[in-house]
């Protein structure tokens, strides 16, 4: 299936965050649907990790003894970098980097935009070391730093790596996976990152320049802050696994398959594809590289795969893929132990292996982690947010699974739809008041079921979206998010547009196939109503039977939940009664009629006539 809808909404260049044709801003930390986000001129992929080695340090700089000969260049905007000791410690920062000789008592660098930011003027500086001489005889080089980082929509942060004295430069992007309103793991702690530079010194150099590069497109935003940087010696056999997942997917695919699903439903296991980024970090060739997968099944359920072998040179970088592999349709977690393997000794082998779960379970088909990592909104603004699945067995789905933040307002009402391929609306749920214990904090996953309107019959082969959705206001609605997503596999509609945007979080929002889930046709005390007809084109009468007297009102909905008719019997004596409901100016679908006998609620379904 060819998702043509995608192609037919809105683009952008890349990096940018304003849709042509319209001056307002995007939501934060998203793009628009089928515009790919990558850093210009980028040379390697982002390779952050927390890595504590016992290489020879060539050259280092802790700023301790303030900048020295580094220069500042700040092409636009007024944020410049500069020595601190106190850091960034404006709203929703992580505070002062705690690096090996930084806060407290030390001293490091910091572009600070939060502090010096204006909203809407973009932002380029540079920090470049003086020259480092004296390691022309040195053809491979790892460089070492740490850092804290804060992203808030597509700020990016670039090591350059000069060895002819500044002439030309050679990119390497950092903290391109971390996503939108987050920070580097464990901020303020300072996390390592660790590069290989030898493709840039061109077999060795007598000048070498190493430069900070800050760039902000939108101004105002939060920070980047570096210490301890060092150029390192590497090892004879050092492999580095810089990614690794389970189900390798991109936005060229044509549905949404093959997706690292994190819940499958036992009739929507499918087959895995193994991914792995390897990097050459030692200066010898290395053979028979191969990634391992370590599979612990539910109970019996074991195997080890191993990919095709691969030679690497010094710092040349694979991917290495297994492919062929079906999970067992047993409900119960897969733990994943993937390594990276060779013929030499490893020298260094904390760096290469990832260990990842799924798990396959009987009614929840889910994208995230189980665990809030994040949050997010729309500042205010209506919008809706969700993730894209696609459905390899026909099946009916009942409800959608929504986890919310803490900062969500209690009280504020939260929706839920579901759509087809082509982002046509299929149903929607009841709205739903929220309540404070249903909100959770850092690490929770509590989930609030929002029964759809009708049952939604799925049918095989298809890609569907499903969303929770905020009417926008003063009170604030917070979805909990966990993990990353690729790029146009999770979406928000923005209220204020009206266009749809690609984030790069993912929004812990699942579907529900359990039938215990389904909305009830019920009545809480008293007489179930009946509608006759309940197919309908002209009108429809509810009729009812009250025990005693009582006040009556009653309201209906649309299949979005919205409240689109409503209105007050006034106090009705015990007996039959009936409310006709007229079918003029009423969109065709289903409907939930809901009776409010005084603490009493009835709900049925009936359907304006023109679809059922």
């Amino acid at each position: 299936m060819q998702r043509s809808i995608l192609h037919a909404l809105l683009t952008l260049a890349p990096t940018l965050l304003f849709a042509q044709g319209d001056s307002s801003p995007a939501p934060s930390s998203c793009w628009n649907v089928r515009t790919l986000n990558t850093a210009v001129g980028s040379h390697r992929p982002p390779a952050g990790t927390t890595d504590e080695r016992a290489a020879a340090v060539l050259w280092s700089e802790d700023f301790e003894n303030g900048l020295g000969a580094w220069t500042v260049n700040t092409q636009t905007g007024a944020v410049t970098w500069q020595l601190t000791s106190t850091g960034n410690t404006g709203g929703y920062t992580p505070g002062p980097l705690q690096s090996t000789t930084g806060y407290p008592g030390g001293s490091w660098v910091v572009a600070d935009s939060d502090l010096q930011g204006t909203a809407g003027v973009a932002e380029n500086s540079t920090l470049t070391s003086p020259p480092i001489t004296g390691l022309d005889t040195v053809p491979f080089m790892l460089l070492r730093f740490e850092q804290s980082f804060r992203q808030l929509n597509n700020d990016i942060t670039q090591v350059e790596v000069s060895a002819d004295g500044g002439v030309n430069w050679t990119v390497f992007p950092v903290n391109g996976e971390v996503p939108g309103n987050q920070s580097t793991p464990g901020a303020p702690v300072a996390q390592t990152v660790l590069l290989n530079i030898s493709d840039a010194l061109n077999g060795g150099s007598g000048d070498i320049r190493i430069r900070f590069h800050w760039l902000s497109l939108e101004g105002f935003t939060y920070s980047w802050q570096v210490d301890d940087i060092a150029l390192l010696t590497v090892e004879a056999n050092d492999l580095r696994m810089l990614s690794a997942t389970y189900a390798d997917w991109s936005p060229d695919e044509p549905d949404f398959n093959g997706l690292p699903y994190t819940i499958y439903p036992v009739d929507e296991v499918r087959e895995l594809k193994f991914k792995a980024l390897v990097v050459n970090n030692g200066s010898q060739a290395q053979t028979n590289v191969r990634l391992r997968a370590d599979i612990d099944g539910p109970g019996t359920n074991n195997t080890v795969l191993y990919s095709a072998p691969v030679v690497l040179q010094p710092g040349q970088m694979d991917s290495l893929y297994i492919t062929g592999y079906t999970p067992v349709a047993t409900p119960g977690t897969f733990l994943l132990n993937l390594e990276v393997v060779q013929d030499q000794a490893e020298d260094l082998p904390d760096d290469n292996a990832r260990t990842l779960r799924f798990d396959v379970g009987t009614d929840r088909f889910a994208r995230d982690e189980d665990a809030m990592q994040g949050d997010r909104d729309n500042g205010g603004e209506a919008y809706e947010l969700g993730n894209w699945y696609h459905i390899r067995s026909t099946k009916t789905l009942y409800a959608i699974d929504v986890a919310l933040s803490a900062r969500t307002d209690p009280g504020t009402l939260l929706t839920a739809s579901v759509y087809d391929e082509d982002l046509g609306l299929l149903m929607g749920a009841l709205e739903h008041e929220v309540l404070a214990s249903e909100l959770n904090l850092q690490g929770e996953h509590g989930f609030i079921t929002l029964p759809l309107i009708a049952p939604v019959e799925l049918e095989d082969g298809r890609d569907y979206f499903v969303s929770m959705g905020h009417y926008g206001g003063n009170e604030e609605l917070w979805v909990a998010t966990s993990g990353t997503s690729a790029p146009q596999s999770s979406l928000i509609l923005d209220g204020g547009s009206g266009q749809w945007f690609y984030v790069t979080v993912t929004p812990m929002v699942r579907m529900n196939f359990d039938p215990a889930a389904a909305l009830d046709e019920r009545t809480l005390g008293g007489t179930r109503p009946t509608a006759l007809p309940t197919v309908f084109d002209e009108s429809t009468l509810v009729r009812y039977e009250l025990e005693r007297a009582a006040p009556v009102r009653w309201e209906l909905r649309d299949a979005l939940g919205r409240l689109v008719r409503q209105g007050d019997e006034g106090t009705r004596p015990a007996g039959m009664h009936g409310i006709v409901v007229d079918g003029a100016g009423l969109a065709p679908g289903v409907h939930l009629f809901t009776l409010i006998d005084g603490e009493r609620r009835s709900v049925i379904r009936i359907v304006r006539n023109g679809a059922r």
